[in-house]
């Protein structure tokens, strides 16, 4: 995919976990009508999107998740281990319960889509710092693990001062970047509104405010990558296939309509050229442009005494 002229892309992903049967819900029907919808949408502006997919969604569906691949768009697992028979929260496993579960999973995506999944999305975004590296192990290349500044430990799921936008993950620390093979790519968030008692960000999840309320967060994001000159600039919206996105009266669709013109206009006024890609592309581009290091750790101690300053007194 290549960048046309003035100051290039900033490209625009929907990621849509994929959990309607989930023993929360369990109602299939509405995940197909739901995921057809969202499709549908994503298809009318010549877009390809990424789904993340559980595996009992897989299963009910397979026609369904064959088709969106064949399609263009990418199929990647999504994990929630209460659907596995586990207890719901990934972060609070130790690594063999994480590689038991990972490894089921996979075999499962595999039977129905022939070929392992490279993509992931953590529920809840439940994780911790043995799960980056337990990713790699198990084939996984790129995804959305962390929801930076979320604080919800009641669910293992504290990412206060993760990175904003793409970068290779930490082996060791979660919260760091780092040279691990596997391109974390979260959300687009307003890293300064809080919701839920102060314990999330908002993020661009469709279902979670107004599409007037989603303008703020894709302006202000946008413009940051902007003034950092992030290597890869993207917006990346989420949401799930358990609301009625096949009906065009529906409150969800058309804030992800508003989304998308929002998108569009905000890029289009800072100069910059409009398009849809798949996380896979996302990470395919990041890797392109930048090499996996090991970080640099430095500490700011411009408030500290100077030697020399105490010296002249």
């Amino acid at each position: 995919m290549s960048e046309p002229a003035q100051n290039g892309v900033i490209y625009f992903n929907l990621a849509t976990d994929c959990e309607a049967t989930d023993p929360a819900l369990n109602d299939p029907a509405l995940g197909e009508r739901a995921t057809r919808g969202i499709m549908g949408l994503l298809e009318e502006n010549e877009w390809r999107g990424t789904f993340f997919v559980i595996p009992t969604d897989l299963e009910a569906h397979p026609a369904l998740y064959n088709e969106l691949r064949e399609a263009g768009h990418e199929v990647g697992l999504h994990l929630h281990p209460a659907a596995q028979g586990y207890e719901p929260f990934f972060g609070s496993y130790g690594p063999e319960v994480q590689r038991e579960i990972l490894a089921e999973a996979v075999d499962r995506f595999a039977q129905v889509m022939s070929a392992t999944p490279m993509s992931m999305c953590m529920g809840y975004g439940s994780a911790n710092d043995y799960t980056y590296a337990l990713l790699v192990e198990a084939g996984f290349r790129h995804g959305m693990c962390s929801i930076p500044g979320r604080i919800l430990p009641e669910c293992a799921s504290v990412w206060a001062g993760a990175p904003l936008f793409m970068h290779y993950a930490h082996r060791y620390n979660r919260l760091l970047t780092g040279d691990l093979d596997f391109v974390e790519i979260p959300a687009t968030i307003d890293w300064e509104s809080r919701m839920w008692g102060g314990k999330h960000p908002q993020d661009l999840r469709v279902e979670l405010v107004d599409a007037k309320n989603h303008f703020y967060t894709i302006e202000k994001s946008v413009r940051r990558q902007i003034a950092e000159a992030v290597p890869v600039k993207t917006v990346r919206a989420v949401t799930h296939n358990i609301f009625e996105y096949s009906q065009p009266s529906d409150f969800r669709r058309q804030t992800l309509a508003g989304i998308i013109t929002h998108y569009k206009h905000i890029v289009g006024e800072q100069g910059y050229q409009t398009a849809g890609a798949t996380m896979a592309e996302l990470a395919k581009m990041y890797r392109a442009k930048v090499a996996r290091e090991g970080p640099e750790l430095t500490l700011d101690n411009r408030g500290y005494l100077r030697e020399d300053h105490e010296s002249e007194e």
